[in-house]
């Protein structure tokens, strides 16, 4: 199999970096995004259109820090707040493309309606790709494929019994833009994650009522760690997860007491359930503004009845449950269609093939930053198309597949591609050879070697050494806690005492540290 051009599908997050790795391993990209401009779910739209994906509404905020949601060579200016307004993220994935001059390498208003497998993929790999554009069809052959249209494209919503005769208004999240529909009205919100939190706290700013119902509970997450730092800075570090899971579940449950008091908590434990980056809903719980309920049963003609048997009345009601895994342009034999029977090694390569020349970026749910994962995947599979990296047996992938759905079904109860970033990055980073270790840095530099274990696992270590290493990675990590004061600390004051904050989280963290060394160097 020889590699030469890839088409892309997709400009989104996960399409930016595929085209910049393919241009890395001397490949010939050519992306085919279907709107006029790049970005995906970023891109801000006045209009509905839910054939588009997710989309931005106002109050939307950046669930990871932008230390840890960045691209690994490409930082966001320092003066940039550490958790970003949705609408303001877009401008950093157009200053991606223009520095790395991948905007040439875009086909836009081109929309991929079918990709099968060329007559001679038995002996090239090659796949045959139709494209609509100009109001007609054309095809294309590619040395290989790389979907990048993600997973949230779909809109997935439930039905209830009832729901036809509910006189309210019924709309999924990828429709909400704002808060102007709901004036004194009563809100149904339902979903246990991210945009359900988000909704149900900015409804009821203007809402009569508000109530957000879930089926099993969330881990609620605040933005705000530490010292005024970012949360994800210090859950994402490498040494956490060389701890035992017991400890790291006693933890996170420290605040379990509160979240029981406010009606929040998981039925099914910490870790095992969806999570909830939100700094304000339990302020809008304990004053009133937000009740929080179970699933519902069934629609009223004026309302909802819950499965506690509890009814109340509602004139809107807002689905933020998701979206389904959906690759319409694809058969069913190279990617299935729900989570229950799809077959991605690494969540990446279907095994079945027969050559390895198709990939799937960016279709995981991951407990934390999407941008720098998709990015792993991407130098992973451009190394494994030029044959650089190579893939195990079909039986190993299958068995692979296998082991990790029976692990997640028990661990969530359900069929999903929700994990933790880490260790899942550092498996691909070791696989194409630019994983730093505490064992290989140590004697050379073992500053930086304290920062690869202890410190938050910023993307930037992915780029200290191997393939395509950058020589601003070291200092970029060694500044990434720190650099984000430029833009919180802008009332400068009098120091109180003698402390330092950041000192003594350094120094805490060299404790562990002694304590830890003879566990690393056992297991790295």
């Amino acid at each position: 199999m020889d590699v030469k051009r890839v088409c892309i599908i997709g400009a989104g997050v996960s399409g930016l970096v595929s085209i910049k790795t393919c241009l890395e391993e001397e490949l010939e990209p050519v992306c085919f995004e279907r709107d006029q401009e790049l970005g995906g779910v970023w891109i801000w739209r006045d209009e509905i259109d839910t054939g588009k994906g997710s989309a931005l509404y106002d109050s939307v905020v950046t669930n990871s820090s932008k230390e840890m949601m960045c691209f690994s060579d490409f930082p966001f200016p320092d003066a940039t707040p550490p958790y970003l307004p949705g609408k303001a993220v877009i401008k950093y994935y157009q200053d991606y493309a223009e520095h790395f001059k991948l905007r040439p390498h875009i086909r836009f208003n081109s929309e991929i309606t079918w990709v099968a497998q060329n007559y001679d993929y038995e002996e090239t790999g090659r796949w045959r790709v139709t494209v609509r554009s100009d109001g007609g069809e054309t095809d294309h052959v590619f040395d290989a494929v790389i979907c990048a249209t993600g997973f949230f494209r779909v809109p997935s919503q439930p039905v209830y019994p009832g729901e036809e005769e509910f006189e309210g208004s019924i709309i999924h999240s990828n429709e909400y833009r704002g808060n102007g529909d709901y004036q004194s009205k009563r809100v149904v919100v339902v979903g246990g994650s991210h945009s359900a939190g988000d909704i149900a706290v900015d409804t009821s700013l203007v809402a009569k009522q508000v109530y957000l119902s879930m089926r099993g509970g969330t881990l609620l997450i605040r933005r705000v760690g530490p010292l005024g730092y970012p949360h994800d800075m210090f859950a994402n570090r490498r040494i956490n997860f060389l701890l035992p899971e017991r400890y790291r579940q006693r933890k996170a449950s420290k605040n379990n007491g509160t979240l029981d008091t406010l009606g929040l908590i998981s039925e099914r434990g910490v870790f095992r359930s969806s999570a909830m980056v939100n700094d304000v809903i339990e302020s809008r719980i304990i004053c009133g503004k937000v009740q929080t309920r179970p699933s519902l049963d069934h629609f009223t003609r004026k309302g909802v009845v819950f499965t506690d048997g509890t009814e109340v009345e509602a004139d809107a009601l807002v689905y933020a449950t998701g979206y389904k895994m959906k690759i319409p342009f694809m058969d069913r034999s190279v990617v299935q269609d729900n989570l229950k029977d799809l077959e991605l090694f690494k969540h990446v390569f279907p095994p079945r093939l027969s050559h390895p020349s198709c990939a799937f970026i960016g279709y995981t749910c991951t407990r934390g930053a999407h941008a720098p994962l998709s990015e792993m995947q991407s130098r992973w599979v451009t190394r494994v198309f030029k044959g650089i990296c190579r893939l195990p047996s079909m039986e190993h992938m299958l068995d692979d597949v296998r082991i990790v759905k029976q692990s997640s079904f028990e661990r969530y109860g359900k069929h999903t591609i929700l994990f933790q970033p880490l260790p899942y990055t550092d498996d691909l980073a070791a696989r194409i050879g630019v994983l730093p270790t505490f064992s290989g840095l140590i004697f050379r530099d073992p500053v930086l070697a304290f920062h690869v274990i202890f410190s938050a696992a910023v993307p930037y270590m992915h780029r200290l050494l191997g393939p395509h290493a950058w020589k601003g990675a070291r200092a970029a990590c060694l500044r990434s806690l720190s650099v984000n004061r430029e833009a919180t600390r802008t009332r400068k004051v009098q120091k109180i005492g003698r402390g330092n904050g950041l000192l003594s989280i350094r120094l805490a963290a060299l404790l562990i540290a002694i304590f830890a060394i003879a566990l690393l160097l056992k297991s790295i």
